[in-house]
């Protein structure tokens, strides 16, 4: 799918219905490549995630901590993803 998108006067990149229904996803890491942009997907749900990275992780624990504990995981590799390193 291709869309040509342009900046308002206040510099939002603004993503059609279409597009972000092919998405799906709300919240991305922002990366350039090249002379262009990549957008890549974070999951939205500290659980979800969390719970991708094994469910041994989740025994016991109450859920605030879990919520915790996987924000500061994506937060993580975001800015690992971000930096490059």
């Amino acid at each position: 799918m291709e869309k040509i998108l342009t900046f308002d006067k206040q510099g939002r990149l603004y993503l059609p219905e279409e597009l972000r229904k092919y998405l799906q996803f709300k919240t991305f890491i922002a990366r350039f490549q090249g002379k262009g942009l990549y957008l890549q997907p974070i999951e939205e749900d500290p659980i979800e995630s969390l719970s991708k990275l094994g469910k041994d992780k989740l025994k016991g624990k109450p859920i605030t901590q879990l919520k915790k504990e996987a924000r500061a995981e994506i937060e993580k590799n975001a800015t690992k993803n971000i930096r490059g390193y």
